[in-house]
């Protein structure tokens, strides 16, 4: 294991743990499992900004959707990531008008991108 960490410079065991786990299935674009455990991301985000309950994982990008993804404008953006997550309210609230409560997004930027941030963090989508 330490042979490992020293040949790719990974310090973080979640992050060796990430990747490792993406190897299994490298063209995996996707998690789903609302209630799960995702990986690489934190576990506690805040909670619902409408009624307060605890929000629970949803889903999570993969890295190999990067590759089919594709910028409306070719040349004019980037799109680099670990991977992002998304957090739902675990009462499944809903605002007026029958829409969804906001989702909470977290993005794990790759170790030489800097993505610009309104309001200071992570943001809800």
């Amino acid at each position: 294991s330490s042979g490992i960490n020293a040949e790719y410079g990974v310090k973080d065991r979640e992050f060796y743990k990430f990747y490792k786990r993406l190897s299994r299935y490298p063209g995996q674009c996707l998690r789903y499992d609302v209630g799960g455990s995702p990986l690489l991301l934190p576990s506690s985000p805040p909670p619902c900004e409408r009624c307060g309950a605890p929000r629970q994982f949803e889903l999570q990008l993969m890295p190999a959707l990067i590759s089919i993804l594709r910028p409306v404008k070719p040349g004019k953006v980037s799109l680099e990531f670990r991977t992002v997550g998304v957090y739902t309210c675990g009462r499944d609230c809903y605002l007026e008008e029958g829409r969804a409560a906001r989702e909470f997004v977290v993005c794990v930027p790759e170790p030489d991108v800097v993505i610009p941030t309104q309001g200071g963090g992570a943001g809800a989508a």
